[in-house]
């Protein structure tokens, strides 16, 4: 496993990178820290951050606000760097993330299914997203998988992708009422396709 040491130049790079995200999901890394590690490892976060040159004060983050994309990255690799965690812990962050968020409660409590949650997809991404489109490409109840692709998505670093599968693998399991699904990303923008893609498969 690839443990985390993060390269101030390579920060400053993707922080440069246009593009907002809710507070709502730098809410749940927050609470993800603060469940792991107490406000101890909140404040050893937050000091990282300072010195890497972008302070951000977790405790007062919007859950409807908008903050640049990149933070979801960059608290990610330092959460993994303060901790010593390889880089599939990524995934833990990300597979926790729906727990603490509102909007996927909310998704989840009246929509219920997956066969009804499917169609919201594209709905669901904008409200966290100001870039890029999310939508379901097929749902085989049947052979119990989906599929869903991501375009427009602006590359930041590819630590996103691992929280992503956590994230999304999360929500399926909700929506399917199972507790071992299994998240692959299977087109991939770092490896020149033209978009992102995952198949999320569910037993």
């Amino acid at each position: 496993m690839v443990k985390i040491k993060i390269n101030k130049s390579e920060v400053d790079k993707f922080m440069k990178v246009k593009g907002n995200v809710t507070g709502a999901l730098i809410k749940a890394q927050h609470q993800f820290i603060l469940n792991k590690k107490g406000k101890e490892g909140v404040a050893k976060v937050e000091e990282r951050l300072k010195e890497l040159g972008y302070p951000l004060d977790l405790d007062k983050i919007s859950s409807f606000g908008w903050y640049s994309a990149a933070y979801i990255c960059l608290i990610c690799l330092v959460i993994l760097e303060a901790f010593d965690w390889d880089e599939q812990k990524a995934y833990d962050i990300g597979y926790d993330s729906p727990l603490y968020a509102i909007l996927t409660k909310l998704l989840i409590k009246y929509l219920v299914s997956l066969d009804k949650v499917f169609p919201q997809i594209p709905r669901y991404w904008d409200k966290h997203y100001d870039f890029g489109a999310m939508k379901g490409i097929k749902l085989d109840q049947k052979n119990k998988y989906v599929i869903m692709r991501l375009t427009g998505f602006k590359k930041v670093h590819p630590i996103w992708y691992i929280q992503a599968r956590g994230y999304l693998a999360r929500l399926v399991g909700m929506c399917t009422r199972s507790s071992n699904v299994h998240a692959e990303q299977t087109k991939s923008v770092y490896k020149n396709d033209s978009y992102d893609e995952f198949k999320l498969t569910w037993e």
